[in-house]
């Protein structure tokens, strides 16, 4: 056994962040469904003293690493015996981040505990955290198979606008329906039944909107606060482009930071990356939507750090592994010079099936306050493996003020697009 280099556990992959992961001086191993596993470049793989393969399928499912608990015990049991009881373990993305703090406990590693974990993915029991903690959260309920239809019946009475079904631990707006009234939730059960694991919540009329950043020792080092232009439910329901931009108004930006440490008090979560969710209504009132112990997907964390030299990626492996944050001072976003508001956008991709990039077009347009982008090129080859956003391109911005960036994301995304054809059939 080499007791003479820590050994650290990291749960899920993407080879796109192996820069972020802190190799240097450790013996670091990777517990890897076999699909990502069988994907990893030969150069990612000898990085890692130890890969262990899962058993799960690949799929969109959130709680597929979850499930195999057991078997991520035994291979990290078989590692430790080579390279030393785990010291830390790290889970940057949100369906690892629940099995991650089980392992966390069964191993008595520091970080993030199983109980503040299931807070930050069940969606019934965060907002359960939040009562009588001064946040506002929708009026909920949860759901299943056996819930008997006159409980739903007092639900759908209780809400007089939309309410919305949606699961309890699922993340990016999948699997969500969204009904015009209580008539309508109540057919809808009738027809097809309530799923076990399933919430229904009051709809809130309000801008949706994301906040992203670092808490340390229950203190906010960085804060980013954002509203949705494009929202994940657009996204998914209607292929529109999934975008955002910050805030410029200072009194906006310190009511929601206010917010965000109530949220992580209540949550307990004083040292990680967050990703909040949360709804400004036309009242200008602040409600809670959902919370994760990790950073922001899409192309949000990548225009964070662009624009402000914030790495929340890295961020989320230094709070697993108990090591000082890279920021420097905590400060806000607002006091960035030359930056008065930043934004990113996420364009969707139509075709669902195998394609082939043909022609990009609108790019004749690209405004000067884009910094940083990821498109893809002539003839590359798109929609080779399941993806939970499909993009057909991605695009970071930064400007004087909010009104400029949103105008400027706007006219991106009416112009920016993609001409595919089929992959069998590719003739560029």
């Amino acid at each position: 056994m080499d007791t003479t280099r820590s050994h650290v556990v990291h749960v899920g992959f993407a080879e796109q962040h192996i820069d972020s992961i802190e190799f240097g001086g450790r013996q670091v191993s990777l517990l890897v469904h076999r699909h990502v596993a069988e994907r990893m470049s030969h150069a990612a793989r000898q990085r890692f003293a130890r890969i262990g393969v899962l058993d799960v399928p690949h799929t969109l499912e959130f709680d597929t690493y979850d499930q195999v608990l057991d078997q991520m015990i035994r291979l990290v049991e078989e590692f430790a015996a080579e390279l030393g009881p785990p010291a830390a373990v790290v889970a940057m993305y949100e369906h690892v981040t629940l099995p991650a703090a089980r392992l966390r406990d069964h191993f008595g590693v520091p970080g993030v505990d199983t109980e503040t974990a299931l807070l930050c993915r069940d969606k019934v029991r965060m907002k359960e955290a939040m009562r009588g903690g001064g946040i506002r959260v929708p009026a909920f309920w949860a759901v299943d198979a056996s819930t008997p239809y006159a409980d739903l019946e007092k639900i759908a009475d209780a809400v007089p606008g939309r309410l919305v079904l949606k699961p309890q631990r699922q993340a990016g707006s999948f699997g969500i329906s969204v009904f015009q009234d209580g008539a309508e939730f109540l057919a809808h059960a009738r027809a097809h039944g309530i799923p076990d694991d399933h919430e229904v919540e009051e709809f809130v009329d309000g801008e949706v909107c994301h906040v992203d950043g670092v808490v340390r020792d229950g203190e906010i080092r960085f804060i980013s606060a954002s509203r949705y232009i494009g929202d994940c439910l657009d996204f998914q329901n209607d292929g529109q482009h999934l975008s955002g931009v910050t805030f410029d108004d200072a009194s906006t930006l310190a009511r929601i930071t206010d917010f965000t440490a109530l949220v992580l008090k209540s949550l307990r979560l004083h040292t990680s990356t967050f990703h909040l969710e949360l709804f400004l209504t036309t009242d200008d009132e602040l409600v809670f939507l959902e919370v994760g112990n990790r950073f922001g997907g899409a192309y949000i964390s990548d225009s964070i750090r662009a624009v402000y030299g914030v790495d929340l990626v890295r961020e989320s492996v230094l709070a697993c592994m108990g090591l000082p944050s890279e920021v420097e001072a905590v400060g806000s976003i607002l006091d960035h010079e030359g930056v008065g508001a930043s934004g990113w956008l996420y364009s969707a991709l139509p075709e669902s099936e195998p394609c082939v990039v043909r022609r990009i077009r609108g790019l004749d347009t690209c405004p000067d306050s884009v910094v940083l982008s990821d498109i893809p090129g002539i003839g590359q080859p798109l929609n080779g493996d399941i993806s939970v956003f499909p993009t057909a391109g991605k695009f970071a911005f930064a400007g004087a003020s909010t009104a400029e960036v949103e105008r400027d994301i706007r006219r991106l995304a009416a112009s920016y697009a993609l001409e595919t054809v089929p992959r069998r059939t590719s003739h560029i």
